[in-house]
């Protein structure tokens, strides 16, 4: 046992083939740039008195749990096992040779494929984290760094592992790579101008219930109950079009679009490809510093679009063979 570093911390993700059960070893370790995924403890406090004026004699473990964050760029392979928790149901297809598409579509059932998460804590300890599932998934990108993803995790128990980390050639993507588009129809995403976008946050919420029931500390299971899609991006202000749209209560079918520069095979690139249905302005206000342009920065939320059948689609451009066929255990 020795002090370690955050640097030493390593994580790997793989999707389960039954619900708690992991396979011996990840599809895919992380670059991650901190991983903070720790065992929890919840005490009930014995509030039993005995002629004594302190306030309790004992507190008693009632429920454990795994909960943490992890903080990462966005990575094109990696970014696929995170998508098909979150929406429950992909399909791919090859584009050309090793390079494949996964759209990933919203199952519409309260327990989709749940993760494992591989946590090697250098030579003090390694454990997999079991039954885990992405509260929250959030990604932002701005003109100064890479774009980035951020998410709140929670698992059922941690048992031990030995799998040997090993890391594979990843594609990230900074500002230059990312497009917003808005158009009043889904065809007319294709041919619509990318708006002048400064920065950009999207921010998922899958609505996790951690359930227990007598007879044990660790949950039952974690199911997801919702899919609820916000964000908000900020431009310079030339005009009212944002404005009004904000005020016209006008939806909008809103892309974006991540794509890289590397050349994976055949003249086809790492992409993120985010089309969102039925978009409503829910904010809208502007900045008028002196020593700088005037901005707006937009707030909107994602609806289901009943003529399309769905809110969102997210489509990945990678390396990656698939994503639904787990491990076994």
């Amino acid at each position: 046992m020795s002090e370690l570093i955050g640097r030493q911390i390593e994580l790997g993700v793989g999707v389960e083939n039954v619900r708690g059960t992991p396979a011996s070893t990840a599809e895919k370790w992380l670059k991650k740039v901190s991983a903070t995924l720790i065992e929890r403890a919840e005490r009930a406090i014995d509030a039993s008195v005995h002629n004594n004026l302190a306030d309790s004699d004992n507190a008693t473990i009632t429920k454990k749990w795994v909960e943490g964050d992890l903080d990462m760029n966005l990575h094109i392979d990696a970014f696929g096992y995170f998508l098909y928790n979150l929406y429950g149901s992909v399909s791919s297809s090859v584009v050309s040779g090793s390079v494949v598409d996964h759209t990933f579509s919203l199952e519409n059932s309260i327990s989709h494929a749940s993760l494992a998460f591989f946590a090697k804590d250098g030579s003090n300890s390694q454990e997999v984290i079991n039954n885990a599932m992405i509260k929250t998934l959030e990604i932002t990108a701005n003109v100064d760094d890479h774009v980035g993803v951020s998410m709140g995790i929670v698992g059922k128990t941690v048992v031990a592992n030995g799998d040997t980390p090993s890391y594979d050639t990843e594609y990230d993507f900074i500002g230059r790579d990312v497009s917003v588009k808005f158009a009043d129809t889904l065809i007319g995403l294709g041919s619509a101008q990318a708006i002048n976008a400064k920065d950009l946050t999207i921010t998922f919420d899958q609505g996790t219930i951690v359930d227990y029931i007598l007879g044990s500390y660790n949950p039952d299971d974690i199911y997801n109950t919702k899919m609820s899609i916000e964000g908000e991006f900020t431009m310079n202000y030339i005009d009212d079009t944002e404005k009004d749209i904000y005020m016209n209560d006008t939806a909008k079918y809103m892309q974006i679009t991540i794509e890289g520069q590397t050349d994976i095979g055949s003249g086809n690139f790492p992409t993120v490809t985010i089309v969102l249905h039925k978009v409503k302005f829910m904010d809208w206000s502007r900045d008028d510093s002196s020593d700088s342009l005037v901005s707006q920065t937009i707030g909107f939320k994602a609806f289901y679009n009943d003529t399309e059948s769905k809110q969102s689609e997210i489509t990945l451009r990678n390396l990656t063979a698939e994503y639904d066929s787990p491990l076994t255990a």
